[in-house]
């Protein structure tokens, strides 16, 4: 069940874990570039801003790292990714399974 993760953790009430065991979570609110807040204990800095349902490291993910949200895995790091920095296409290639093909049955 998703839960704001200030509610059971030292984390930031703006980032939001959908499902156990997720390693990513989700920007409920903007957080500034250089902003200090906390994640599972642990207070962190990003260098960018970190917009709203974007996702951030929920701890060091090391390159290679399937990135898992809601129990489903989501993408693979392009580069080491660290506690609290976004996640997305810079550093993450998607694992979606391609569903639709144009002239494909």
């Amino acid at each position: 069940m998703a839960r704001p993760l200030g509610s059971d953790a030292a984390s930031d009430p703006r980032l939001l874990r959908l499902a156990d065991g997720d390693n990513v979570l989700i920007v409920t609110a903007l957080i500034a570039a250089d902003e200090p807040f906390l994640v599972d204990g642990v207070v962190v800095r990003s260098p960018a801003p970190l917009p709203l349902g974007f996702k951030v490291a929920a701890h060091d993910l090391p390159e290679g790292t399937v990135a898992v949200r809601y129990s489903m895995p989501i993408g693979r790091t392009t580069s080491a990714v660290a506690c609290g920095e976004l996640v997305h296409t810079h550093n993450l290639e998607s694992l979606y399974m391609r569903t639709h093909a144009r002239g494909e049955a």
